[in-house]
C-alpha cells in the first residue's frame, strides 16, 4: 500500500512548496512518493510561459488531481497575456487558482468559467480576505469557485471567525483547499500542533472531498519533513466532532 492509499481525498503539494522554480524536480519527487494531487505553481509572471510550454514533458497522468496556480503579481497591461497563456491549461480541464488582486478586468477572466478558483487572501492584501470581500468578487464572476486557504483565514483572525464565516458562506463553492501555517512575515511554514487542532475544529464533512494542496515551504533542509506534513494535513482535515462548528 502506498502512503496516499490511506488518504480520504486527493492530497498533495504545490510544486513551489517543494522546489523554488524547479517544477520538474518537484513533480518527479511526488511521483516517486505516490502523491496523488499536484498544483503546478507559476507564482512569478516569468515562470508562466515556460511552465505552460513544458506541460507535455511532465508525467502528470500519475496524478488523480492537477491544478494550476497563476502568477500572483503582474501589471495590468500583462493581464491579457496571462489569460491567453492560461487557456491551454483550461483546455486540459484543470482548475486555475488566481489571487483576486490581479483580476483587473473581471469580464476577461469569465472565459475560465468554473475552472477559475479565487483564493482568499492574507492580511497583506486589500481585497478577498473575508466572506464579505469575496462576495463582491463572486458577484463579478458568478461561475468562479473558491480555493480556500485556511492559513490565510487563520492568520487574519485567530478566533477562527473569518474562516468559519467563509466556510458558512461558500461551502458549496470550495473546489480546492490550501493548507499550511503562516509566520509573522506571511510565509507558508510547516504546521504546528495548534494549527492542526484549529483546522480540525473548523473544516467539516462538507469539504471532505475537496482536493487538498500543502503549501508549507519544504525545500532545502526541510525536505525530510515532507511526508510528515502530508500526514499532518490529513489529520487536520479529519473533523473533530466534539468541537466542529460547521
Amino acid at each position: 500500500m502506498s502512503h496516499s492509499d490511506r488518504f480520504l481525498q486527493s492530497l498533495g503539494f504545490s510544486t513551489g512548496a517543494l522546489e523554488r522554480g524547479d517544477y520538474t524536480s518537484a513533480v518527479s519527487w511526488m511521483v516517486l512518493h505516490h502523491i496523488r494531487a499536484v498544483e503546478l505553481s507559476a507564482l512569478r509572471f516569468e515562470e508562466l510561459e515556460p511552465l505552460v510550454m513544458g506541460l507535455d514533458e511532465l508525467p502528470l497522468d500519475q496524478f488523480d488531481y492537477v491544478s494550476f496556480h497563476a502568477p500572483s503579481s503582474f501589471a495590468r497591461e500583462q493581464e491579457t497575456r496571462v489569460i491567453d497563456l492560461l487557456k491551454p491549461v483550461q483546455r486540459r480541464g484543470w482548475n486555475i487558482i488566481v489571487h483576486p488582486d490581479v483580476i483587473y478586468t473581471p469580464r476577461l477572466w469569465s472565459c475560465l468559467g468554473e475552472q477559475l478558483l479565487i483564493e482568499n487572501m492574507d492580511r497583506r492584501k486589500a481585497i478577498g480576505r473575508t466572506a464579505g470581500e469575496l462576495k463582491l468578487i463572486f458577484k463579478s464572476l458568478p461561475n468562479a469557485r473558491l480555493c480556500l486557504d485556511v492559513a490565510h483565514a487563520r492568520q487574519l483572525d485567530t478566533t477562527l471567525f473569518v474562516l468559519w464565516d467563509i466556510l458558512r458562506s461558500f461551502v458549496g463553492r470550495v473546489a480546492e483547499i490550501h493548507i499550511s501555517e503562516l509566520d509573522s512575515r506571511c510565509r507558508h511554514q510547516p504546521m504546528s500542533r495548534g494549527a492542526v487542532t484549529d483546522y480540525q475544529q473548523m473544516i467539516g464533512r462538507g469539504l471532505r472531498m475537496a482536493p487538498v494542496i500543502v503549501e508549507s515551504m519544504l525545500y532545502g533542509e526541510r525536505r525530510s519533513e515532507r511526508m510528515n506534513e502530508i500526514y499532518l494535513a490529513q489529520e487536520a482535515l479529519e473533523e473533530d466532532d466534539a468541537q466542529s462548528r460547521v
